[in-house]
Protein backbone atom coordinates (compact mmCIF):
# COMPACT_ATOMS: atom_id res chain seq x y z
CA UNK A 1 0.00 0.00 0.00
CA UNK A 2 1.21 3.61 -0.31
CA UNK A 3 -0.56 7.05 -0.13
CA UNK A 4 -1.68 7.12 -3.84
CA UNK A 5 -3.45 4.18 -3.67
CA UNK A 6 -5.09 4.89 -0.16
CA UNK A 7 -6.01 8.56 -2.36
CA UNK A 8 -7.79 6.65 -5.32
CA UNK A 9 -9.70 3.97 -2.16
CA UNK A 10 -10.87 6.96 -0.33
CA UNK A 11 -11.93 9.29 -3.14
CA UNK A 12 -13.78 6.40 -5.41
CA UNK A 13 -15.57 4.86 -2.30
CA UNK A 14 -19.43 6.21 -1.04
CA UNK A 15 -18.94 8.02 2.31
CA UNK A 16 -21.14 5.35 4.79
CA UNK A 17 -22.03 5.44 8.20
CA UNK A 18 -19.64 3.10 9.56
CA UNK A 19 -21.24 -0.26 10.25
CA UNK A 20 -24.68 0.45 8.54
CA UNK A 21 -24.94 -2.56 6.50
CA UNK A 22 -24.28 -4.87 9.29
CA UNK A 23 -25.28 -2.91 12.53
CA UNK A 24 -28.19 -1.23 11.74
CA UNK A 25 -31.65 -2.18 10.51
CA UNK A 26 -33.08 0.57 7.80
CA UNK A 27 -36.38 2.13 7.70
CA UNK A 28 -38.01 5.02 5.31
CA UNK A 29 -40.28 7.18 6.49
CA UNK A 30 -42.75 9.96 4.25
CA UNK A 31 -43.70 13.82 5.30
CA UNK A 32 -46.97 13.67 3.90
CA UNK A 33 -48.22 17.56 3.33
CA UNK A 34 -51.69 18.78 2.32
CA UNK A 35 -52.42 21.76 1.22
CA UNK A 36 -56.27 22.93 1.75
CA UNK A 37 -56.64 26.85 3.19
CA UNK A 38 -53.28 26.12 4.62
CA UNK A 39 -50.25 23.24 4.54
CA UNK A 40 -50.94 20.56 6.87
CA UNK A 41 -48.98 17.64 8.05
CA UNK A 42 -50.78 13.79 7.60
CA UNK A 43 -50.42 11.43 10.19
CA UNK A 44 -51.71 7.76 11.01
CA UNK A 45 -52.60 6.32 13.92
CA UNK A 46 -50.94 2.81 14.01
CA UNK A 47 -53.65 -0.45 14.08
CA UNK A 48 -53.81 -1.88 16.79
CA UNK A 49 -53.53 -5.06 15.41
CA UNK A 50 -49.85 -4.12 15.14
CA UNK A 51 -47.18 -6.00 17.65
CA UNK A 52 -45.19 -3.03 17.95
CA UNK A 53 -46.32 0.17 19.40
CA UNK A 54 -50.01 -0.24 18.72
CA UNK A 55 -52.20 3.10 18.43
CA UNK A 56 -49.26 5.07 18.13
CA UNK A 57 -49.43 7.90 15.69
CA UNK A 58 -46.65 7.67 13.06
CA UNK A 59 -45.91 8.86 9.76
CA UNK A 60 -46.32 6.34 6.70
CA UNK A 61 -43.29 4.22 6.14
CA UNK A 62 -41.47 1.26 6.71
CA UNK A 63 -38.79 -1.27 7.01
CA UNK A 64 -36.63 -0.70 3.31
CA UNK A 65 -36.65 -4.48 1.61
CA UNK A 66 -33.69 -6.27 0.18
CA UNK A 67 -32.96 -4.07 -2.90
CA UNK A 68 -35.00 -1.25 -2.28
CA UNK A 69 -33.35 2.09 -2.19
CA UNK A 70 -34.80 4.88 0.73
CA UNK A 71 -36.84 6.42 -2.11
CA UNK A 72 -38.18 3.36 -3.61
CA UNK A 73 -39.43 1.74 0.12
CA UNK A 74 -41.29 5.24 1.35
CA UNK A 75 -42.85 5.11 -1.76
CA UNK A 76 -43.82 1.67 -1.59
CA UNK A 77 -44.78 2.18 2.41
CA UNK A 78 -46.64 5.34 1.53
CA UNK A 79 -48.52 3.80 -1.58
CA UNK A 80 -49.83 0.54 0.40
CA UNK A 81 -50.90 2.27 3.59
CA UNK A 82 -52.73 5.44 2.32
CA UNK A 83 -54.25 3.05 -0.35
CA UNK A 84 -53.23 5.49 -3.07
CA UNK A 85 -51.87 5.25 -6.63
CA UNK A 86 -48.33 7.44 -7.98
CA UNK A 87 -50.42 9.79 -9.12
CA UNK A 88 -52.16 10.90 -6.00
CA UNK A 89 -49.00 12.81 -5.20
CA UNK A 90 -45.82 14.82 -5.83
CA UNK A 91 -42.55 13.65 -4.66
CA UNK A 92 -40.70 16.98 -3.02
CA UNK A 93 -37.77 15.72 -2.38
CA UNK A 94 -35.25 14.38 1.14
CA UNK A 95 -34.87 16.13 4.20
CA UNK A 96 -32.22 14.59 6.92
CA UNK A 97 -31.28 11.28 8.03
CA UNK A 98 -31.90 10.18 11.54
CA UNK A 99 -29.71 7.57 13.29
CA UNK A 100 -31.27 6.37 16.38
CA UNK A 101 -29.73 5.10 19.77
CA UNK A 102 -30.75 1.59 19.26
CA UNK A 103 -29.75 0.90 16.05
CA UNK A 104 -32.10 2.19 13.42
CA UNK A 105 -31.13 4.20 10.62
CA UNK A 106 -34.10 6.50 9.20
CA UNK A 107 -34.57 8.02 5.67
CA UNK A 108 -36.75 11.14 5.64
CA UNK A 109 -38.41 12.04 2.26
CA UNK A 110 -41.64 14.24 1.83
CA UNK A 111 -44.67 14.51 -0.86
CA UNK A 112 -47.42 16.54 -1.65
CA UNK A 113 -50.53 14.86 -1.60
CA UNK A 114 -53.15 15.73 -4.21
CA UNK A 115 -56.41 14.65 -2.56
CA UNK A 116 -57.61 13.14 0.65
CA UNK A 117 -59.47 9.60 -1.17
CA UNK A 118 -57.38 7.06 0.50
CA UNK A 119 -58.26 3.45 0.81
CA UNK A 120 -56.49 2.71 3.76
CA UNK A 121 -54.91 -0.49 4.93
CA UNK A 122 -56.50 -1.31 7.70
CA UNK A 123 -54.21 -3.92 9.16
CA UNK A 124 -51.64 -1.13 9.66
CA UNK A 125 -53.79 2.44 9.98
CA UNK A 126 -57.01 2.99 11.85
CA UNK A 127 -57.16 6.45 11.00
CA UNK A 128 -55.64 9.54 9.81
CA UNK A 129 -55.59 13.32 11.04
CA UNK A 130 -54.53 16.38 9.71
CA UNK A 131 -51.41 19.00 11.52
CA UNK A 132 -51.37 22.43 10.48
CA UNK A 133 -47.54 22.84 9.96
CA UNK A 134 -48.10 26.20 11.88
CA UNK A 135 -49.01 24.68 15.37
CA UNK A 136 -45.32 22.98 14.83
CA UNK A 137 -43.82 26.34 14.40
CA UNK A 138 -45.49 27.99 17.32
CA UNK A 139 -45.18 24.82 19.46
CA UNK A 140 -42.23 24.15 21.10
CA UNK A 141 -42.77 20.03 22.13
CA UNK A 142 -41.95 19.20 25.45
CA UNK A 143 -38.60 17.11 25.99
CA UNK A 144 -38.04 14.78 28.87
CA UNK A 145 -34.17 12.80 28.86
CA UNK A 146 -34.30 8.90 28.46
CA UNK A 147 -31.37 7.66 30.45
CA UNK A 148 -29.07 4.89 28.09
CA UNK A 149 -26.64 2.43 29.53
CA UNK A 150 -25.34 -0.32 27.73
CA UNK A 151 -23.00 -3.53 28.91
CA UNK A 152 -22.60 -6.82 27.41
CA UNK A 153 -24.69 -9.48 26.98
CA UNK A 154 -22.37 -12.21 27.60
CA UNK A 155 -19.46 -12.93 29.68
CA UNK A 156 -15.95 -12.37 27.25
CA UNK A 157 -11.99 -12.43 28.06
CA UNK A 158 -11.91 -8.45 27.97
CA UNK A 159 -14.13 -6.92 30.28
CA UNK A 160 -16.43 -8.03 33.07
CA UNK A 161 -19.56 -8.13 31.64
CA UNK A 162 -21.50 -6.37 34.48
CA UNK A 163 -18.93 -3.41 33.86
CA UNK A 164 -21.33 -0.56 32.32
CA UNK A 165 -19.71 1.25 29.39
CA UNK A 166 -21.33 3.61 29.01
CA UNK A 167 -24.12 5.83 30.22
CA UNK A 168 -25.80 9.13 27.81
CA UNK A 169 -29.05 10.78 27.73
CA UNK A 170 -31.46 10.80 25.00
CA UNK A 171 -34.03 13.86 24.30
CA UNK A 172 -37.23 12.31 23.64
CA UNK A 173 -39.69 14.81 22.27
CA UNK A 174 -43.56 15.14 23.06
CA UNK A 175 -46.71 17.30 20.89
CA UNK A 176 -50.06 17.46 22.32
CA UNK A 177 -52.51 18.57 19.44
CA UNK A 178 -56.06 18.04 19.90
CA UNK A 179 -55.84 15.39 22.66
CA UNK A 180 -53.66 13.42 20.53
CA UNK A 181 -50.10 12.47 21.47
CA UNK A 182 -47.19 12.60 19.07
CA UNK A 183 -43.95 11.92 20.49
CA UNK A 184 -40.85 9.71 20.17
CA UNK A 185 -39.30 9.12 17.04
CA UNK A 186 -42.68 10.85 15.05
CA UNK A 187 -42.24 14.00 17.29
CA UNK A 188 -38.42 14.39 16.32
CA UNK A 189 -38.38 14.16 12.90
CA UNK A 190 -41.26 16.65 12.43
CA UNK A 191 -39.27 18.85 14.86
CA UNK A 192 -36.34 19.24 13.06
CA UNK A 193 -38.24 19.65 9.76
CA UNK A 194 -40.04 22.52 10.99
CA UNK A 195 -36.95 24.33 12.62
CA UNK A 196 -35.30 24.04 8.97
CA UNK A 197 -38.47 25.29 7.33
CA UNK A 198 -38.69 27.84 9.46
CA UNK A 199 -35.58 28.97 10.09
Amino acid sequence: MNIDYLKKVLNKREVKIMGEDEEYKKYSVVIPIVYNDEYKILFEVRSKKLKFQPGDISLPGGKIEEGETPKQAAIRELIEELGISGENFEFIGQFDTLVTYHGKIIYVFVVLLKDLNFNLSIDEVDEIFLVPMLFFKENVPDMYYASISARFEKENKYINMNQRLLSSRSPIYFYEYNGRLIWGITAKIIYNFIKEIFK
